[in-house]
């Protein structure tokens, strides 16, 4: 099992913590189930998430979408930040402010430079509300150590 899964799978059940990115942060979800190549998590749609109507925002999905799919591109363990060449999604449904979603994403396939990935949002029953899917390119760029974040 390589750090980013050891680092994700020791944050099941929690809330982010203080030293994760500030967009993960804000969007406070709770990771339910890491191994490599997939995320589940879940976010509960607060307010400042909805539009006018109470409905949750099409931008907001579209950052937890892309939030998960990054964290998802991480668990390969491959080293270097994987950058986003695209993101692609559709708004199939909607959650309203209150719901429970669940976002569970998916390695569909690996090249030596790109990542293929898929996120979908799912409602309280298991209906799709987005799904998206994103290209990623591995770069030299370095992330945070996971294994310096591993409590002691």
């Amino acid at each position: 099992m390589n750090s980013v899964i050891r680092f994700l799978q020791s944050r099941l059940g929690k809330k982010p913590a203080s030293y994760m990115p500030p967009v993960t942060r804000w969007l406070d979800g709770t990771l339910k189930a890491v191994i490599e190549g997939a995320i589940t998590a879940e976010f509960v749609v607060r307010p400042e998430m909805a539009n006018p109507v109470g409905l949750m925002h099409g931008g907001l999905q579209n950052a937890i979408i892309d939030d998960v799919i990054g964290m998802t591109a991480a668990t390969l363990g491959k080293g270097g930040f994987c950058l986003s060449v695209n993101l692609y999604v559709d708004y199939l449904g909607k959650a309203s402010v209150g719901d429970l979603i669940t976002a569970r994403s998916t390695i569909l396939r690996k090249g030596k430079q790109m990542l293929n990935v898929q996120c979908e949002l799912l409602d309280a029953n298991g209906g799709v509300i987005a799904r998206g899917i994103s290209n990623l390119m591995r770069s030299k760029i370095t992330a945070y150590e996971p294994e310096s974040m591993l409590p002691h």
